[in-house]
């Protein structure tokens, strides 16, 4: 049986990004919160982010040398990711490989949270 994962090259890294049953009871665990309202406010909350990648790194035989979800945000900005919406598009991708969002309502959230931040930054001169 294949195993679905999200695949990410960072620079020399190569790293596989799944979010199983565990790691989400671990972040209900840790939160407090169910999941789907989790990655929404993941998609634009640096320090949810960096637990959401640490469960992503963290599954059986993910063969990931990045074990870490804020080593893995440092190495992306390092590797010139930037804005907001880049960092959400990762959380729907991996929702949807993780089977919690269809390709559809992925693309859909992204687009919302990009257009929220396009509107925030639209009044500033």
């Amino acid at each position: 049986m294949t195993k679905r994962y999200h695949p990410l090259t960072v620079g020399e890294h190569q790293v596989k990004l799944r979010l199983t049953m565990a790691g989400q009871r671990r972040l209900k665990q840790q939160w407090g919160e169910d999941i789907l309202p989790f990655l929404l406010e993941a998609a634009v909350d640096t320090e949810k982010l960096c637990s959401l990648l640490s469960q992503c790194l963290d599954w059986p035989d993910s063969g990931n040398a990045v074990t870490d979800g804020e080593g893995l945000y440092d190495l992306l900005v390092d590797f010139g990711w930037q804005g907001q919406g880049r960092f959400a598009a990762l959380v729907f991708d991996i929702a949807q490989v993780s089977g919690l969002l269809t390709a559809d309502q992925a693309d859909k959230l992204n687009q919302a949270v990009c257009a929220g931040f396009a509107a925030a930054f639209e009044g500033l001169a």
